[in-house]
């Protein structure tokens, strides 16, 4: 008798068992179906989006995280100079042609240039040049007032300005180093120099 009722028992955990597992593996199979149709689905309306784009002749945009020069963008062109050493800023409008270009596009624009710095607004481009800046000036008396002399690269001055200050009304120690002549570099120099003598 107890044999009997462990067989029934035995049985009665077998087919559970077999009920249990094909439960498991239907609703599985539900499972995977459902991703199935759901990756269709959603491949035909890119499909569809696709296709309505190109039929209605829509632009479609994309996003690109690669920076590129704004037309609104300053241009800053740094020359140094091997003669003398100085460096010369030119600021300028950013170009029409270079407007809309990645950094590698303006490298390939700029060979005979090095970038500096790139940013969507602003540019420094820098190149070296042989020679002398051509920014060397000497302020000197002519008559009874200062003269701005520009220094050559040959060391020759040539006279580039006649001011109308006076020298009289300079100090002891200013008429003293406008004799002397004093040695000024770059216009921004020039012009700061000059204005303390007016």
């Amino acid at each position: 008798m107890k044999k009997l009722g462990i067989i029934v028992i035995f049985i009665v955990i077998f087919v559970i068992a077999i009920f249990a597992g094909v439960s498991m593996y239907k609703s599985t199979n539900k499972i995977e179906k459902n991703k199935e149709t759901k990756n269709n689905i959603t491949n035909e309306t890119i499909v569809n989006q696709i296709n309505y784009s190109v039929k209605n002749d829509i632009t479609i945009t994309t996003n690109t995280e690669e920076e590129k020069i704004s037309p609104k963008a300053t241009l800053t062109i740094k020359k140094q100079y091997t003669q003398c050493g100085h460096v010369i800023n030119e600021y300028k409008e950013i170009p029409e042609e270079l407007v809309n270009l990645t950094k590698k596009e303006l490298e390939g624009r700029c060979e005979n240039y090095e970038i500096e710095k790139f940013s969507t607004l602003s540019i420094i481009l820098q190149k070296e040049e042989s020679g002398f800046c051509g920014e060397h000036y000497i302020l000197k008396q002519k008559d009874d007032v200062i003269a701005v002399y520009k220094i050559k690269e040959d060391g020759t001055q040539s006279l580039e300005d006649v001011t109308g200050i006076c020298v009289e009304y300079l100090t002891e120690n200013d008429k003293m180093q406008i004799k002397k002549g004093i040695t000024v570099y770059g216009k921004e120099e020039l012009n700061s120099m000059l204005e303390d003598y007016e």
